[in-house]
């Protein structure tokens, strides 16, 4: 147990984001979602996620000096999903006790041909891959509100229900590019390269991941969430889709849309991510974003991250 402990520990404190919301939009979203439970529903959460099995050695560890400990928890409960994942690369092995729990895909694979492919390749007998996280999310939702479930069962789908109620959200995560050189699809976008500006380019996947900012103080997190909290638009008053879209389904569809009408439209030029990354390209041959996709991108995912906060609490208290 020491040993797994240890291993752990390098990985929270050194774990590059993964193929998701980074950990500072996942923690953002929940603390969104925490912020409108009230204090029943606060302690029921954290009584379930005391009978988690990763409980001492992931949720609770490395609590911040200052914080509450009960609301880091949650925070960290909804990065948990990726805390587990198989290593990559150079990454410290992780103890079969940990990995055993990655089951769910953090991304539905609804098909999308670029405009400067339409009729070079064809959907037809394209099958979505399943599961997915859409029907990881459903069956995690189902199972945390299940009463007749294992207090494991639903401490460990609530984790499930943070994380990819995220998500399903960030609109990469709900497209996947159909293409002459992948006609079975790519990788979510992390097949083409971009940048902004002068920055260093990366995958345009890891590009939307990093959108909500970067951080990992509390302090940091709160400011943000304050932020989100505060602008009228997005007060749920004014997110008519909290109303017309939902269910999961919706929801992924949402996003889909989304990819299709802005991430992936217009006349965007992108680079291949496996030429630059085998320095077959440099840096300035990659195309740059243009400033005004950055900064509605930025808004976007902020709204999304929103919807996502206010989502996450409703599911939460239809069972508590």
């Amino acid at each position: 147990m020491k040993r797994i402990s240890c291993v752990l520990a390098i990985l929270l404190l050194s774990a590059a984001p993964a193929v998701a919301w980074n950990s500072f939009g996942h923690r953002l979203a929940a603390e969104l979602a925490w912020r409108r439970l009230d204090a029943t529903e606060r302690q029921a959460a954290t009584a379930l996620l005391k009978q988690h099995p990763h409980y001492e050695t992931i949720l609770a560890a490395h609590v911040p000096a200052g914080v509450d400990k009960d609301e880091w928890v949650f925070l960290t409960a909804a990065n948990w999903p990726d805390l587990i994942r198989p290593v990559k690369n150079e990454e410290p092995p992780k103890p079969e006790s940990v990995t055993k729990y990655n089951v769910y895909p953090h991304g539905v694979a609804f098909p999308l041909v670029l405009a400067a492919n339409q009729g070079e390749v064809s959907l037809d007998g394209y099958v979505l891959p399943m599961p997915n996280a859409q029907t990881g999310l459903a069956d995690s939702i189902a199972t945390f509100g299940n009463p007749q479930a294992s207090a494991h069962d639903r401490a460990v789908s609530l984790c499930w229900v943070l994380h990819l109620g995220a998500d399903l959200l960030q609109p990469l995560h709900a497209a996947i590019l159909v293409s002459p050189e992948n006609p079975k699809g790519g990788s979510f976008g992390s097949e083409l390269a971009a940048r902004e500006g002068n920055a260093k380019p990366v995958p345009l996947h890891i590009y939307w991941d990093n959108l909500p900012g970067k951080g990992s103080d509390y302090a940091t997190i709160a400011a943000q969430t304050d932020v989100l909290e505060k602008s009228p638009e997005f007060a749920p008053a004014n997110l008519p889709e909290l109303k017309t879209s939902t269910t999961v389904a919706a929801w992924a569809e949402d996003s889909h849309r989304i990819a299709v009408t802005f991430a992936y439209a217009g006349e965007l030029r992108y680079g291949r991510w496996a030429d630059f990354a085998a320095g077959k390209i440099a840096a300035e041959a990659v195309p740059a974003l243009p400033p005004d996709y950055c900064q509605k991108a930025r808004q976007i995912a902020r709204r999304q991250l929103a919807l996502a906060g206010w989502r996450i609490a409703d599911v939460l208290k239809r069972v508590w």
